[in-house]
């Protein structure tokens, strides 16, 4: 799976980076807002999105609220991180449309765990996508009508005296 991760602190976005190559992700980094959004825009295959809260140029808040108003950001799994530990501050992350957040400093465990997490959410979307699509075609196929010859009941659809 493809993963953005957007931080303008090198500390930071190196680190997760790193872990998350060794989770097994590809991994594209970016180091402000503005930066992450374009990358998403030219990289149509992510789905996992980790955006500090506060960057230069475009902020977390504006990425991610710019992310949840096109018509593909429903498809992106976004994750907040934080070092604030506001609770108004959370209240906006999930406003601005976050699936969820980490708050730094993290231990690199809450960062496998929330990743884990999103990608089995990020797994079951696709799943229900596809179960959609599914009965989509099921819906156009023409359903016979019960009763008829072709059901063994009587060609002419008229009661037997069994059926009175």
């Amino acid at each position: 799976m493809h993963v953005l991760i957007a931080d303008d602190d090198p500390t930071y976005r190196n680190l997760m980076e790193d872990l998350l190559t060794r989770y097994g992700f590809e991994v594209t980094a970016a180091e402000n807002g503005r930066a992450a959004y374009e990358a998403l825009v030219d990289h149509p295959d992510m789905r996992l999105v980790l955006l500090d809260w506060m960057m230069p140029e475009m902020d977390g808040y504006e990425v991610c609220r710019r992310i949840k108003q096109q018509e593909w950001g429903d498809r992106i799994y976004t994750i907040i991180v934080t070092g604030s530990r506001m609770r108004d501050d959370l209240l906006r992350i999930v406003v601005a449309g976050a699936d969820d957040y980490l708050i730094k400093p993290f231990d690199p465990l809450d960062l496998k765990i929330r990743v884990h997490a999103a990608t089995r959410i990020i797994e079951l979307r696709a799943e229900l996508t596809e179960a959609r699509a599914e009965l989509e075609k099921l819906r156009s196929v023409p359903v016979p009508v019960a009763g008829g010859a072709a059901e063994g009941g009587r060609p002419d659809d008229r009661p037997t005296r069994q059926g009175l």
